[in-house]
């Protein structure tokens, strides 16, 4: 008897290109059993199990069986964000997956949508690549601060803020790591204030890991994130993360203990990172923490176990689950899938 396939049509609105969405859909293939297949494409597919719409801004209708990501921030101001135009298609959807606990809040409460169609799963990080370093501050050495994003003209990841931040911070006593498009253009800043910087405008994911084993600290200072997915990445690793209060910072990071949250007051903020900085005994006490809740953060493979508990309600039935493999015993001698079902 053929066994049963699952499709899931990621229909993505406009054809674009997109290394992140490129990215997610490549974990949605290796983590799922073979009886679920993932198509993407522009426009919908006729006769998917689930349509998973990741730009239903650009849509004016949704097919039946939906499903939507909230990939961005709901309060970005830019006119191509607004909330407004995502909220038709959101109230038309069977499910709403958000990236963190602030978006479901505001779908909830502001916009009134029904909370039995809202959950909340977090990008995760990719442990074939990234793993838990321990990390020890070394006095001796300038205490290094990582930057992993793109530069965005818009000032969206926080430029004009960053600009004012490593005016008032010390040179003598802090060094910098870049990585991403455009951050040749801070670089160049940082060292005519006197910083030591390192610059990597395209760096390798598979050596990910030495970026977040180089530095002490990872800075994320946007004004505006869905995000970000290097949140996860960092703390995975052990790093522990000065953020501003948005996106998933706000369900990963506890303020002093496996991070810092920024107050977006450049004199208050560059004062309390020195003082992480000076302080080898004060910045041990929130690296030892990190390591600690290091073990906590997901995975991919547990993001994308989320999204396919959330398809198996759609379609209300378990495909997940042992039930699926008893009505296909063929699948009894899939070590492969077998593992993926149980862990």
């Amino acid at each position: 008897m053929p066994i049963k396939k699952y499709i899931i049509n990621h229909v993505m609105s406009k054809d674009i290109d997109s290394g992140i969405f490129s990215a997610i859909l490549s974990y949605f293939k290796k983590y799922s059993p073979d009886w679920i297949e993932h198509i993407e494409s522009t426009l919908p597919i006729n006769n998917a199990d689930i349509y998973h719409y990741h730009r239903p801004h650009l849509e004016t209708k949704l097919k039946e069986n939906s499903v939507c990501t909230v990939h961005h921030d709901l309060n970005d101001l830019d006119i191509w964000h607004s909330r407004q135009r995502f909220i038709p298609r959101y109230n038309e959807s069977s499910a709403v997956i958000c990236l963190n606990s602030t978006q479901k809040e505001i779908l909830k409460i502001d916009e009134g949508l029904k909370e039995d169609k809202l959950y909340i799963v977090p990008h995760g990080y990719n442990n074939e690549v990234l793993r838990r370093t321990t990390k020890t501050r070394d006095s001796t050495k300038k205490f290094t601060i990582g930057i992993a994003s793109r530069r965005y003209g818009r000032r969206v990841k926080g430029e004009a803020y960053l600009s004012e931040l490593v005016k008032r911070l010390d040179p003598d006593i802090i060094k910098f790591v870049l990585v991403g498009q455009d951050r040749s253009i801070d670089a160049v800043d940082f060292r005519s204030l006197g910083f030591e910087v390192d610059v990597f405008e395209r760096l390798p994911y598979r050596i990910f890991q030495g970026f977040y084993s180089e530095i002490d600290a990872l800075l994320m200072c946007s004004s505006h994130e869905g995000g970000p997915a290097n949140i996860p990445e960092a703390l995975a690793t052990g790093t522990p993360v000065f953020s501003t209060p948005i996106g998933m910072s706000l369900d990963f990071i506890k303020h002093e203990e496996n991070g810092l949250f920024l107050t977006l007051d450049p004199d208050e903020d560059a004062e309390l990172i020195e003082k992480n900085a000076k302080n080898i005994d004060l910045f041990r006490v929130i690296e030892s923490k990190c390591q600690e809740y290091s073990s906590n953060i997901p995975t991919w493979r547990d993001s994308i176990f989320g999204n396919l508990k959330i398809y198996s309600k759609i379609i209300e039935k378990n495909i997940l689950t042992p039930t699926y493999i008893e009505e296909n015993p063929s699948l009894l001698n899939e070590k492969e899938n077998l593992e993926v079902i149980y862990g």
